[in-house]
């Protein structure tokens, strides 16, 4: 299981008197969650917070009983997918998944790194783009690479930043299969969806945690969100 335990979080300048305060946000193995609130509620500082990219003022994070709370991003079995893709721009499609599994070496990859990502881009579906750069891909096309990179790390907890914002209903769609995909087959443990996407939302995640202010103020299913006061069809 990951854990957010007694967290408190408020940016050093107090902007608008910004402040999260959690004292348990529980995450389970093997299902999909969505997080979602008003812009400004929190959500994707959250998401920042349990991927290393932000830290809390107090409080601890954990996974599988492992403290991970002050390691930084590149050290947590975590990855994140931001809303644009953060592709490299002057590689392929091909080179950005093998710097992502072999980061500290920027030319020149192993073999071993040239087979594993020739067989990811096979398991996305991406092989006959690989030699593309992301200027020449579409942005549902964008997406997938991005998310197939994020995975060729291996990854405890993959996370996703408001990842319909820029797509057309096909893409979403594709999307949804996707995740569905990486669900089913167990690719990672835990994904986690920042999103404001209500039918997106209820298309595809198992659980719902709804933040207000920074503040948790529901969780349940799908189906429990639909029937509470916080539902609006």
């Amino acid at each position: 299981m990951l854990t957010l335990n007694k967290i408190e979080f408020s940016f050093p300048d107090n902007r608008a008197d910004f402040h999260i305060s959690l004292p348990e946000l529980a995450f389970k193995q093997s299902e999909i969650t969505c997080i979602l609130g008003r812009n400004g509620s929190g959500k994707t500082t959250i998401l920042n917070m349990i991927g290393g990219h932000l830290f809390p003022d107090k409080g601890g994070i954990n996974l599988y009983k492992t403290d991970i709370t002050h390691l930084k991003a590149a050290l947590r079995p975590t990855s994140t997918v931001f809303q644009h893709s953060g592709l490299f721009p002057h590689l392929t499609v091909q080179q950005n998944i093998e710097i992502a599994i072999e980061p500290n070496r920027l030319f020149y990859h192993s073999a071993k790194a040239k087979q594993n990502a020739i067989q990811i881009l096979k398991s996305f579906d991406l092989s006959d783009i690989r030699e593309r750069k992301p200027h020449e891909l579409s942005i549902g096309q964008q997406q997938k690479a991005a998310i197939a990179r994020a995975l060729s790390q291996n990854p405890m907890v993959l996370l996703l930043d408001e990842p319909t914002s820029a797509l057309d209903y096909i893409n979403v769609v594709g999307l949804k299969q996707t995740l569905s995909n990486i669900k089913n087959e167990g690719i990672v443990p835990f994904v986690i969806i920042v999103s404001h996407d209500l039918n997106f939302v209820m298309g595809i995640a198992d659980e719902i945690k709804l933040i207000d202010a920074g503040k948790l103020i529901f969780e349940g299913s799908t189906n429990d969100f639909r029937a509470s006061q916080y539902f609006v069809n």
